[in-house]
């Protein structure tokens, strides 16, 4: 079984380093709580430390938007979402087909413009 101190530990800490991280005085939670810092000089060199080497950073967009995603559940694909998930050499391959549809499409166009001139010389007298 816990004494009081024990299970009093986890809420001084969290009290004790909201109050450091705030750039206050820690006399007076330490007082709430009845410990002298020489009882908790060990995790005030930790908070210390810790708050020296642990620096914000501004988390990327496509993060913050796969954290959203994993968070809230399934998102809302769209064809561009869908192919920019997909593997380099998956997307390399739907960029070829595409062109190749569409160099396709231009061909039989002009193919078609090509064959209605055409007709239409046959047609009209010179």
């Amino acid at each position: 079984m816990q004494t009081p101190e024990q299970s009093q530990m986890p809420d001084m800490l969290s009290t004790v380093t909201d109050t450091m991280l705030a750039g206050k005085n820690i006399d007076a939670v330490l007082h709430v709580y009845g410990v002298s810092r020489r009882q908790v000089a060990d995790f005030l060199n930790v908070i210390t430390l810790l708050q020296k080497s642990l620096v914000g950073v501004k988390p990327s967009r496509r993060f913050s938007n796969r954290l959203k995603q994993d968070l809230m559940g399934a998102p809302r694909m769209n064809v561009i979402t869908r192919i920019r998930y997909l593997p380099p050499r998956v997307q390399i391959a739907a960029g070829v087909a595409l062109v190749a549809g569409f160099l396709l499409l231009l061909r039989r166009r002009s193919s078609d413009v090509t064959s209605l001139e055409l007709a239409r010389e046959a047609e009209s007298p010179i």
